[in-house]
């Protein structure tokens, strides 16, 4: 992805459901937390099976399928921001307005769900993508593909039909749903800063600290785990991780 300093720690389209009032107060804060690490450029990005086989298939979805049905489209998952705070990162771009975002599920019912049900997730991605690029309309492409399997030098693809593998959803602008997302993020900004705070003024540790001053009967954990992070007086940072004490 290009430009990825220019989007450190800022609140943007892929995970902003975790934001909104879908996901609970704790996966809020724990996307907060995880901003506030990447600012401090500790956060490690996650490789999956199936993270993997998303970002291999995507640009076959692109070609196979987006191009021969949008003429002028063009592959660009840049940032783009929306303010200072957050922005989003289309897959795909058309006519310079139009975001385009390619999903490709792991498995075979995975794919069957969501084209049967779009995941708010998406739709909330989308219309964040939207606000980006000033769009009226936003695309989501849903690609099934087979994985690939340890071991395997070729893959033989599902025997279905290229129009079976793929669908197109398109959504228009939700006004409504955007101003919810700006809202969210501008109450989400002093706390991400906060935490940034915190953490900067974590008490180091070494790990021969860490393993005896909890053999003494202290108690340490995580600070994501807490139940509370912006209450935590004290947090000590072992390595690349901050742990709160319980008394």
């Amino acid at each position: 992805m290009e430009n990825s300093e220019e989007r450190k720690g800022k609140f943007s389209a892929s995970r902003i459901s975790e934001l909104l009032a879908g996901g609970t107060g704790k996966t809020r804060d724990n996307y907060i937390y995880d901003l506030a690490n990447e600012v401090l450029g500790l956060r490690k990005e996650l490789d999956t099976p199936a993270m993997k086989h998303g970002t291999a298939n995507q640009l076959n979805a692109f070609e196979f399928v987006i191009k021969p049905l949008f003429v002028g489209a063009r592959w660009l998952d840049t940032y783009i921001p929306i303010n200072e705070l957050c922005g989003a990162s289309p897959d795909i771009m058309i006519d310079d307005t139009i975001p385009a975002d390619v999903k490709c599920p792991f498995y075979i019912d995975t794919y069957i769900e969501q084209i049967n049900k779009v995941p708010t997730k998406y739709y909330q991605q989308v219309q964040m993508q939207m606000m980006a690029t000033g769009g009226e309309v936003g695309i989501l492409c849903f690609y099934l593909t087979k994985p690939m399997e340890w071991g395997e030098e070729t893959v033989v693809e599902f025997p279905f039909p290229l129009e079976d593998r793929y669908r197109i959803f398109e959504f228009k602008k939700d006004e409504e749903l955007q101003e919810s997302i700006l809202k969210a993020v501008e109450l989400a900004e002093p706390k991400k800063q906060l935490l940034i705070t915190m953490l900067n003024n974590a008490t180091p540790m070494d790990e021969i600290e860490f393993f005896y001053y909890q053999m003494k009967g202290n108690k340490l954990r995580k600070l994501k785990e807490a139940s509370n992070m912006y209450n935590v007086t004290t947090i000590y940072r072992v390595n690349d991780q901050f742990y709160y004490e319980i008394k």
